[in-house]
């Protein structure tokens, strides 16, 4: 899974040589920067296809999850729940923007002001 984190935020941050180490150096002290990473990732994990529960999985191998239970104590539990709402907000983002994107092409906006 942290191979599949890696290649995920390598695609989102456009540095395809990146390697985790790095990465985890770049993020994990910034809780802002890994939040948004992780956001990001997940993303582009679900946009191409992978299962919610795999991205959840996914995510717990990412800097900002790492950090928090390794270095700074965090429960486990605590971060779980994190990664579980994080997917959760991504998918509804993404369920909208679907909907907006149908409802765009059936019904095109009328931009004209009556005189």
């Amino acid at each position: 899974m942290r191979q599949q984190y890696l290649a995920r935020a390598r695609q989102v941050i456009g540095e395809v040589d990146l390697d985790y180490l790095t990465l985890y150096r770049r993020f994990a002290e910034n809780d802002w920067a890994a939040i948004k990473l992780d956001d990001a990732v997940a993303v582009a994990a679900l946009w191409i296809g992978i299962a919610p529960r795999e991205v959840v999985t996914m995510l717990h191998q990412g800097p900002y999850i790492q950090y928090q239970v390794h270095v700074k104590q965090s429960p486990v539990l605590v971060m779980s729940q994190y990664a579980k709402g994080t997917v959760i907000q991504v998918m509804h983002r993404l369920q909208i923007r679907q909907q907006w994107m149908a409802l765009s092409r059936e019904r095109p906006f009328n931009l004209k002001l009556e005189s």
